[in-house]
């Protein structure tokens, strides 16, 4: 599975480019059997609550939120991810982070472009923008 955790700071040198100047970078997980990629891919990487992926230095924005998958759903070239529980943002730019890898994290395991987060129903922006 491939999951997508920040290189703070690296300005988009190891991979895409998102908010205050920092990448996001794809990362392989062990070889996994399962029967919903973007169930599997979206669970394994909200239950890690590290901060940090081993000591590679890369940053896990999630770590302090407490969600879970409930569903997904891809309509053409656009994947909508429903979770539930609560977003934690340490400020304006944890929010891109947190955005960003959960949607090239269910990007990626759906093979679609797009990707929306729902929380609660309500869209990832509009959840982190009211905090």
């Amino acid at each position: 599975m491939t999951l997508f955790y920040v290189a703070v700071g690296d300005a988009g040198q190891s991979g895409p480019e998102i908010g205050c100047g920092d990448s996001l970078v794809a990362t392989q997980t062990g070889p996994e059997e399962f029967t919903n990629q973007v169930e599997a891919s979206m669970a394994a990487l909200l239950a890690d609550d590290n901060e940090e992926l081993g000591g590679s230095g890369l940053r896990n924005a999630l770590a302090a939120s407490d969600l879970e998958y409930v569903t997904s759903l891809v309509d053409g070239d656009v994947v909508t991810v429903e979770l539930e529980g609560t977003v934690s943002s340490g400020g304006t730019c944890d929010d891109p982070r947190i955005i960003e890898q959960l949607k090239y994290t269910a990007m990626t395991a759906a093979g679609t472009g797009e990707a929306e987060i729902l929380v609660e129903g309500e869209k990832i922006e509009e959840v982190l923008s009211s905090k």
